[in-house]
């Protein structure tokens, strides 16, 4: 009896593994059939994308103009001032009765400024044309006696020595008679110079005097601007001395946002200020607009051009066969270019690069690693 129960144990066992056995069988076999379809499906799917059959989300930006950067680039302060500026003021002394001007007034060459009460210098002028009258006629007696004294000499009526003085009157005559016409001509200058006319053409920048005040020869009455030429007067440190010569300058303008134009250095003074221990120096704005004013805030950029490239985030260089490249999306479709770089610069979270990039080229910054050019990208975009 108790073998009998052994075997009914053992048979039940071996009826238990079988069915264990038979149901890991049709589990793997189902695995199987599900894993070809997913293959076939997969093999499907990847008709319609790139051979790598895999759409990568990434994320992106586009290059904008402005983003040039450099290795060597530094910034200087300072105001807009003209060139060519001149302190207008009278060759003669006076008291003003007329200004004709005002500041910001652009005026042409010979246009009057300011006048000077002309009293005083006409009175000057009648002189010296009373003078002249003066003078004239008494040449034209020395003249007459002079003819008279050479008729009696002939008949021996007159010495030589009366006739030798008649000579000396004569040629004493016509210098007063030249230094009064001299004299004549000065007058009129004087009183010409009463009124104070424009040497070019220019624009009024400051008027220090005013009608009703006297002013003496050579006092400033007025500041004029000779032309349109600007430049930008900054402070240097004496450190960009030597070598301020070999970088490009680029002016830009703070209540301009935007504007960015050329510049040259045109002077530097060989002399640092005692106060402030720097150096003037005086930049040529090369393209001026309408834009510009005189002393408006301009900051001076110093770069070195051969230094020069675009500025990327550092998650944006990738490596292919050792060298540094950038992945350009090229078309809506998310297709990708590998575009070769040069590295000028790294910085903390930029580098600097040189390369056929351009404004509006879409760049790939984050998940480089991944891409490779059978690769599809979708941008990705936060949702706010």
């Amino acid at each position: 009896m108790k073998f009998s129960k052994r075997r009914i144990l053992l048979v039940a066992a071996l009826v238990v593994a079988t069915s264990i056995g038979a149901a890991f069988a049709y589990h793997n076999l189902q695995s199987e059939a599900v894993a070809t379809s997913i293959v076939r499906s997969d093999k499907s799917t990847a008709r319609t994308l790139n051979p790598n059959g895999a759409e990568i989300v990434v994320r992106a930006f586009n290059v904008q103009t402005g983003w040039g950067a450099s290795r060597a680039k530094h910034a200087f302060t300072g105001t807009l001032q003209p060139r060519y500026q001149t302190a207008v003021a009278f060759r003669v002394s006076g008291k003003l009765s007329e200004r004709k001007v005002e500041v910001g007034q652009r005026v042409k060459q010979g246009d009057i400024l300011f006048r000077l009460d002309p009293e005083d210098t006409e009175l000057q002028l009648r002189v010296a044309e009373a003078d002249k009258v003066s003078t004239l006629s008494t040449l034209r007696q020395s003249i007459a006696e002079e003819k008279r004294l050479e008729q009696l000499r002939s008949t021996g009526s007159v010495s030589q020595s009366e006739f030798d003085v008649a000579l000396a009157n004569r040629e004493v005559a016509k210098a007063r008679l030249d230094a009064a016409e001299r004299r004549l001509t000065l007058a009129a200058n004087q009183r010409a110079y009463c009124d104070l006319h424009a040497d070019s053409d220019g624009l009024v920048t400051s008027i220090q005097a005013e009608a009703g005040q006297v002013v003496n020869v050579g006092q400033s009455v007025l500041q004029l601007m000779q032309s349109n030429e600007l430049e930008a007067s900054v402070s240097l440190p004496e450190n960009m001395v030597a070598d301020v010569r070999k970088l490009r300058a680029t002016a830009t303008f703070w209540s301009r946002p935007g504007l960015e134009l050329q510049a040259e250095l045109r002077e530097l003074s060989p002399m640092a200020d005692p106060t402030t221990r720097t150096y003037d120096a005086r930049f040529r704005i090369k393209d001026t607009t309408p834009e510009l004013a005189i002393g408006m805030t301009v900051s001076i950029l110093l770069s070195d051009s051969a230094e020069e490239g675009i500025c990327l985030p550092i998650n944006s260089i990738a490596s292919r066969n050792d060298q540094p490249i950038v992945w350009r999306i090229a078309d809506d479709s998310g297709r990708v270019d590998a575009v070769p770089v040069t590295i000028v610069q790294y910085r903390t979270e930029t580098v600097i690069v040189r390369g056929p990039i351009h404004s509006g080229d879409q760049i790939i910054s984050a998940g480089v690693q991944r891409i490779d050019e059978n690769s599809t990208v979708r941008v990705w975009e936060a949702k706010n």
